[in-house]
């Protein structure tokens, strides 16, 4: 009797459903990495540029000379902590870096070294006065109210200072590029490639592809093992359909052969 071959085609299903899943591990994988490395550097950036100085009343502000340098060089990006007036005179020391303005409220900062300090009284009412200059520079600057300083520094980051400027200034063109790099990511992800597995007994099994989270993953794979196991008891049923058709033969093989023995001859 011809034999059902639905255990070969159970096993070319299940290579193809592990290739599914490998191909679909590999992409996951590989989003889920970019996906977090992109994620952690957006994060450090806002955080080291604009949260942590704001948080502590500060600013960032961008190197455009090199009277810092080596120190700071133009382009660097310093982060500078808001000091209360008050507490100038007394938290402020030789060697802190400190940025000030050359002229109370006068939006052109500069970012020097205290080199020295004199304590007295001054008519604007302050106890001291800051003598700074710049690690490049010969000469010290003119002494320094603690009305015009504007933060001490805390750390600066090499280069960042010009590519944030050319953000500012093309906003228009950054969006773009952000739209096409989102265009691109969703074409990439259309264009990979997808497995489909097809069964014996009936329609085709939907694709299965790489899912965009781990819940889908799952359910996909949940899905598939319940695809083996019904091909299993579909094979355990036609297994047992044919032994009761050849006990059936045999039954009726014996009783053909004592109907012939039983029955006398004319």
């Amino acid at each position: 009797m011809p034999r059902n071959r639905i255990r070969s085609t159970r096993t070319r299903q299940g290579a193809g459903l592990r290739l599914a899943r490998v191909r679909g591990s590999l992409w996951q994988s590989l989003g889920a990495l970019l996906g977090a490395i992109a994620a952690g550097v957006i994060i450090v950036v806002i955080a080291t540029l604009f949260l942590i100085p704001r948080i502590l009343g500060g600013d960032s502000l961008t190197v455009l000379t090199g009277s810092m340098e080596p120190s700071l060089t133009p382009g660097d990006v310093v982060a500078v902590r808001a000091l209360a007036q008050e507490d100038v005179c007394t938290d402020v020391s030789i060697g802190d870096i400190v940025t000030y303005y050359p002229t109370p409220n006068d939006p052109a900062l500069i970012t020097h070294r205290v080199i020295a300090k004199t304590v007295g009284t001054y008519d604007d009412g302050t106890s001291c006065r800051l003598i700074l200059q710049g690690d490049a520079n010969s000469a010290a600057d003119e002494p320094v109210s603690p009305e015009q300083v504007r933060g001490v520094f805390m750390y600066g980051i090499p280069a960042v200072g010009w590519a944030r400027s050319w953000v500012e200034d093309n906003k228009i063109l950054v969006f773009a590029a952000f739209a096409l790099l989102a265009v691109g990511i969703y074409a990439l992800d259309r264009a990979r490639p997808r497995t489909r597995i097809r069964t014996i007994a009936g329609a085709p099994i939907a694709p299965v592809t790489a899912s965009p989270s781990s819940d889908d993953n799952e359910a996909s794979s949940g899905d598939s093992s319940f695809r083996l196991r019904e091909l299993d008891l579909r094979e355990r049923e036609l297994t047992l359909r044919e032994r009761e058709i050849a006990l059936l033969e045999q039954q009726f093989h014996a009783t053909a052969t004592a109907t012939a023995t039983a029955t006398p001859s004319p």
